[in-house]
């Protein structure tokens, strides 16, 4: 049975610190919060105290941000007694939707701290109808080392149940969290190097001018929502960073994959360019001011995209690490923006964590903030609102030494490269560096396609021995027991790990790619039910609708190894009962 987690009265208060200053943590509906005023005074309680505040509207939504000490005293009819009175504090907050079109709502939050209580009240004005928070108050309180959620009686529905099933566990999991005293953390707030008002009213603005044209005309294969959205809000944040230095800026986007983030900052008044080692489609479709080039970077042609007050790094990917020592080369005063993602070491290898209690992405943020520290970059962080796990940057406006030490620097930054790329003097005196490059032109297909087909037969083949292995197989068909992806990954030999281990996603990506055997749910494999010729023609995208789906073509696995075949009548499995 579970020990029974005793929760602190500071840690509560914390959690609830999270909920007043990022509710769209859990509330996808939405952007953020903006705390409009917050005062704590000492009243005395009238009876209905809890009645009155229930009642409280905001009279409009344009004065919200006006409301007073004395306003708020004078409407509840209570008495501020600094003497006797019971200490309260109120934190008026607007909920900005993530919708930009929709309503806002706005919230006064009542913090009792004598009493381990916060209640949550809706006080929109009655005409907006919003749909961002719950329309009836709530309160979270922490009872004998336990947090609870209360409501009035009469309250039911999908609100109350969202609070129940979402909110509460959430409240209670930062938390633990914070018991746990949870370190690895690389960086917690969300837009803290820009103004999160203008924020808000920018990215909304590039979203209308931009984003909506974009998705619809997108000729890549990429999912277009993800993509034009993500580089709309990292255009906004860019732009507004640029707002402080009041003139235009200019910049290189190294690895500018759809050119979209280019395309944007130039028509927003910058200039500035794009390079990538293969041209999109896309590129076609911009004007002719949007400058996109194709090549190859490698450390003897950084001189070629040297220009400009910004160098921009927006997943690069093998060129992550590469990216301060462009921007040292580039001038003393230039500056770098940098979102790593993929793990690379400057020799183009991938990264190795060497600290299994931190995950690989927070070591690898450590590791190049560390890099630029050593080139000689300020270096800051913080955390973008993007649709990506990714969302960390880096960012340096400036350096740590004078500039009289500038070609110092250059010189170590120099030698420190050819140290990790495993150069000599003499290599460099023979003009070796010609051959070294991050990146290919033509990129290698890493998706568990190309493993060799022996390989994959016996990973099967050892996965489903496992799979199978005392389970009945005198009664009913049997799918197996489910194991974990970490256990079989126990079980392959060595050398057929190793010859998954270059490719992207390893085993989980070669178990998906045989999915008519298995089935891969949170982590955990089983043998998937054969599926009849109907069941795949319900489940075709309706977008096929009308396409003739060629059945019984491929074999079927399960006929020809499974111990007791295949368990559908050959004319109804959608694949072939045939034997060679």
């Amino acid at each position: 049975m579970e020990e029974k987690t005793i929760m602190k009265e500071s840690l509560f208060w914390q959690s609830i610190n999270i909920l007043i200053m990022k509710p769209h943590v859990v509330n996808k509906r939405l952007w953020g919060s903006k705390i409009l005023c917050q005062f704590r005074f000492k009243i005395l309680l009238p009876r209905n105290f809890e009645e009155i505040l229930d009642h409280i509207k905001l009279k409009n939504d344009t004065d919200c941000a006006k409301l007073t000490l004395m306003e708020l005293i004078t409407d509840m009819n209570m008495e501020v007694e600094e003497e006797t009175g019971t200490e309260i504090e109120f934190v008026l907050v607007e909920l900005l939707p993530k919708s930009y079109a929709e309503n806002h709502a706005f919230q006064l939050i009542c913090l009792q701290k004598a009493e381990l209580k916060v209640k949550f009240i809706d006080v929109t004005p009655l005409e907006k109808k919003q749909n961002l928070c719950p329309m009836f108050s709530y309160i979270f309180c922490l009872k004998d080392g336990e947090i609870h959620l209360g409501t009035a009686p009469d309250v039911s529905g999908k609100s109350k149940q969202w609070l129940e099933t979402s909110v509460l566990p959430q409240v209670i999991k930062w938390s633990k969290e914070f018991l746990g005293n949870n370190t690895n953390q690389v960086c917690n707030e969300s837009l803290a190097l820009v103004s999160q008002d203008k924020y808000y009213e920018k990215y909304n603005h590039l979203k209308l001018k931009y984003g909506k044209k974009m998705v619809k005309m997108w000729p890549e294969c990429t999912d277009p929502t993800k993509f034009v959205y993500e580089d709309v809000a990292i255009s906004t944040y860019l732009l507004l960073l640029w707002e402080e230095e009041n003139t235009p800026q200019t910049f290189v986007d190294v690895g500018c994959g759809n050119g979209l983030l280019v395309y944007i900052l130039n028509m927003e008044g910058h200039n500035g360019f794009g390079v990538d080692v293969r041209k999109r489609k896309i590129w076609d479709m911009y004007p002719e001011n949007v400058k996109l080039k194709e090549m190859t970077i490698t450390p003897t042609n950084i001189h070629l995209i040297s220009h400009g007050n910004w160098i921009i790094g927006n997943h690069s990917d093998e060129l992550t690490p590469w990216i301060p020592v462009i921007t040292a080369k580039t001038s003393y005063k230039c500056n770098f923006f940098l979102l790593p993602c993929c793990a690379y070491n400057l020799d183009g290898t991938k990264y190795q964590r060497h600290n299994s209690s931190k995950s690989q992405y927070t070591e690898y943020l450590e590791y190049i903030q560390k890099l630029c520290e050593e080139f000689g970059f300020e270096t800051k962080i913080d955390r973008l609102k993007i649709p990506s796990t990714k969302r960390i940057c880096l960012i340096s406006r400036r350096r740590i030494y004078g500039e009289d030490k500038y070609d110092k620097y250059c010189d170590l930054i120099q030698d420190m490269v050819n140290e990790q790329i495993g150069l000599t003097n003499r290599d460099i005196k023979d003009n070796e560096l010609k051959d070294f490059r991050t990146r290919d032109a033509v990129e290698k297909v890493r998706n568990c396609t190309q493993v060799d087909k022996g390989v994959t037969e016996s990973i099967i083949k050892c996965i489903t021995n496992y799979l199978l292995e005392g389970c009945n197989l005198d009664a009913n068909w049997s799918r197996g027991k489910s194991a974990q992806i970490n256990v079989l990954v126990e079980l392959i030999p060595s050398d057929m790990l190793k010859a998954l281990k270059s490719e992207c996603g390893g085993l989980q990506t070669l178990l998906r790619n045989n999915h008519q055997i298995f089935e891969v749910h949170k982590g955990c494999v089983q043998l998937r039910f054969p599926r009849t010729i109907n069941e795949v023609k319900g489940n075709v995208n309706s977008k096929k609708n009308g396409i003739d789906i060629k059945m019984q073509v491929k074999k079927c696995w399960f006929f020809d190894n499974h111990p007791q075949g295949c368990p559908l009548d050959r004319s109804v499995c959608s694949f072939s009962h045939e034997k060679p």
